[in-house]
């Protein structure tokens, strides 16, 4: 049989020839698109790896706690990734790089109304709400563009992009505390939206690869839940591993400032810890997503490893009594979990597959959002029955333990038939889990939106 071309007939794909130049085009990727995630990584994720320096001066001016105030950071962090198997739906109406665009938009909107007011309300919605929203939209939409037009340099491309979390936690954290000194809460926040208009005119880079993405109807009509999905074990082990993951990765980010306030640190060296752990996140990334290309067979023990060690080091940090052991145990933190963050969407594809990417991302995303947004809270909770905020990093630990064991019990078992669904651009292999890197993958049945935040 020939090669053949999918065409878009109101969302569905229809089969002719197939041009050489387009199917070189779809599996080489387009770069610039990669370049405008990783800036979009870059304002969006060193913004919210700022939240507990905020929460410091937020105390400060509004005499809140930290409990209270806790709830804007883990809204942003909640809504920018449950609005991932949204983006889905709407993109069957609405280009990817169009809601780039819009988000970029709702962002700077949500930090103009905290310029405007810094009440506790105003707050929750426009740095929680709406700019968790605006940034979910547009980074998950460059993240499915290139999941969808990188085959064998996925791994790489996605590391490469995510690696923008990390370089935003080392500029954000002094940049943001000289701003603060020079022009308070909300010229922080003017600048801020100001910022977040960035990635409005980035998300027009997605233009060019638009086409490459295809939104069969089969795919859109299904939604935010897959019959496939939802009758898979293994899926929902591995959804219970990116909850309690993501419910630990949200806490040191907060309490780790706070540990720093209780040594007697200041402020500006407070946020020069963020960004010595933003160098070291950044480095997994961009590592990861070099070696992992070639070791296919490895990824899940190596997402083991990298969660394991983590758990070790959130128990440790209780113990730092200098400011250079706490700058130490961050970074490692960060280089372990920066790693790990890169391979979650590359296994995505690995264990269940590209026919449903779209929605079992989603899914992943929507569980991120959930435990992102309920793990400072509780975490508070916890450490204010018990009178000492170091509980804190052993809950998150002993959930880094739990999600690592999950990892072993998900690989174990085995995926059921069906989600490796083939066309004439994947060549059908008897042996998929074993042969995952000779199957081109060039064409990904989406629509849907990795990875820090951010986690």
């Amino acid at each position: 049989m020939g090669k053949k071309e999918f065409e878009k007939d109101d969302g569905e794909c229809s089969e002719t020839q197939k041009p050489k130049d387009v199917d070189k085009e779809v599996r080489d990727g387009n770069w610039l698109v990669v370049v405008a995630g990783f800036v979009m990584y870059f304002c969006s994720s060193g913004i919210s790896s700022v939240f507990g320096l905020l929460y410091i001066e937020l105390e400060r001016e509004t005499g809140s706690e930290i409990l209270t105030l806790s709830w804007i950071g883990s809204l942003f962090i909640g809504f920018s990734l449950d609005s991932a198997p949204f983006v889905g739906i709407i993109a069957r109406y609405w280009s990817y790089w169009s809601l780039a665009v819009v988000g970029g938009l709702l962002s700077s909107i949500g930090y103009f109304l905290g310029f405007i007011s810094t009440s506790l309300p105003v707050l929750y919605l426009g740095l929680g709400v709406l700019s968790g929203l605006g940034f979910g939209i547009s980074t998950f939409a460059t993240v499915v563009v290139i999941g969808h037009t990188f085959t064998r340099r996925r791994p790489l491309a996605l590391g490469v992009c995510t690696a923008g979390v990390g370089a935003g936690m080392i500029v954000f954290p002094p940049v943001y505390t000289l701003l603060l000194e020079m022009y308070g809460l909300r010229g922080l926040f003017l600048i801020t939206a100001g910022l977040f208009l960035n990635n409005a005119v980035l998300g027009i880079f997605l233009r060019s690869s638009q086409r490459d993405v295809q939104q069969p109807t089969q795919t859109v009509m299904e939604g935010i839940i897959n019959p496939k999905l939802v009758k898979s074990g293994k899926f929902a082990i591995f959804l219970l591993f990116n909850f309690l993951y993501i419910f630990a990765f949200s806490v040191p980010f907060t309490y780790i400032p706070l540990r720093a306030t209780e040594l007697g640190i200041s402020l500006p060296l407070t946020a020069l810890l963020v960004s010595i752990s933003g160098v070291t996140s950044m480095t997994g990334r961009v590592l990861i997503g070099m070696i992992a290309g070639n070791l296919p067979r490895a990824r899940p023990w190596l997402l083991l490893l990298f969660i394991s060690l983590s758990g070790i080091v959130m128990n440790v940090v209780p113990f730092a009594q200098s400011y250079v052991t706490l700058a130490f145990l961050g970074a490692v933190f960060m280089l372990f979990t920066g790693a790990a963050n890169s391979l979650v969407p590359v296994l995505v594809v690995d264990m269940f597959g590209t026919d449903l990417l779209a929605c079992s991302l989603g899914l992943i995303y929507f569980i991120y959002g959930i435990g992102s947004m309920l793990g400072v809270p509780v975490v508070a909770l916890v450490c204010e029955a018990a009178g000492d905020n170091q509980w804190a990093f052993h809950v998150a630990g002993f959930c880094l333990y739990v999600s690592s064991a999950l990892v072993v019990v998900c690989n174990r078992m085995k995926t059921p038939e069906g989600f490796f669904q083939t066309n004439d651009n994947v060549k059908k292999i008897p042996d998929v889990e074993s042969n995952m890197e000779a199957i081109d993958i060039s064409v990904i049945d989406l629509p849907e939106p990795v990875g820090t935040p951010a986690a």
